[in-house]
């Protein structure tokens, strides 16, 4: 995701650029103590994402981020909890409140991720289950995976575990926003933790699913939509 930081203060937005560069789907483009500086760039680079101060010298945040085209999210990061009614108002994904740490960030960049997440899959068309692909970055690459070579998905603290019969991909990503990129796509929510591609699964019953390289636990709030799918997929397995 392509992002801006704009911040009076200095050692404020090096401890942003600090966690931006910790986190592989973020791509920093610039980091700004001048408001007015960081709006010029903000209008010549449209990006996806900014984490905007408040108070400001010149040029409030909050006129900055009424001034944005649409598209632009924005998550305020300020000293001053006063503003965050404002803040929401202007639709903001979240409003980090100084000083907050990296857990605290990594939250508020998971809601934008998801929000981002959701916008994209609007905007792109249907394609057959060959043919789609899940987009993430791992290890600082850009990755396409095909989505039939998915055998399940697993939370894990702040990432989300890919696995394939070849390798396990480590996104930032939540599994709430793959989820929602994977809806009717073949794939199944078994547990808090688990998505299942649903042509992977060996067996099943109430309690797990079985798949080609390990047993996954169905979660009871998700047993009987789980059970439900697939009767009426005429998925079981004898």
């Amino acid at each position: 995701m392509r992002c801006i930081a704009i911040d009076d203060e200095p050692l404020a937005l090096k401890l942003l650029a600090n966690y931006c560069s910790r986190v592989p789907s973020i791509h920093l483009l610039g980091a700004y103590t001048d408001p007015v500086e960081g709006f010029m760039y903000i209008r010549s680079m449209k990006p996806d994402l900014l984490f905007l101060d408040i108070r400001m010298p010149d040029i409030s945040g909050i006129s900055i981020a009424q001034a944005l085209d649409e598209g632009t999210m924005v998550i305020f990061t300020t000293a001053h909890r006063e503003y965050a009614v404002e803040g929401f108002e202007l639709d903001a994904v979240d409003y980090l409140l100084k000083p907050f740490d990296f857990e605290r960030f990594l939250k508020a960049y998971s809601r934008t991720e998801e929000r981002f997440l959701s916008a994209r899959k609007k905007s792109v068309p249907e394609y057959g289950d060959d043919d789609r692909t899940l987009s993430f970055k791992h290890n600082y690459q850009n990755v396409q995976l095909p989505l039939h070579s998915i055998l399940y998905i697993e939370a894990f603290d702040n990432y989300t575990k890919i696995v394939t019969p070849d390798r396990t991909y480590m996104p930032v990503m939540t599994l709430k926003a793959i989820e929602g990129l994977l809806s009717a796509s073949g794939f199944i929510r078994v547990h808090k933790s688990f998505i299942v591609a649903v042509s992977k699964i060996k067996s099943f019953s109430s309690e797990k699913v079985i798949t080609d390289c390990r047993q996954i636990p169905v979660g009871r709030r998700y047993r009987r939509e789980f059970l439900e799918k697939m009767a009426s997929a005429n998925h079981i397995r004898h």
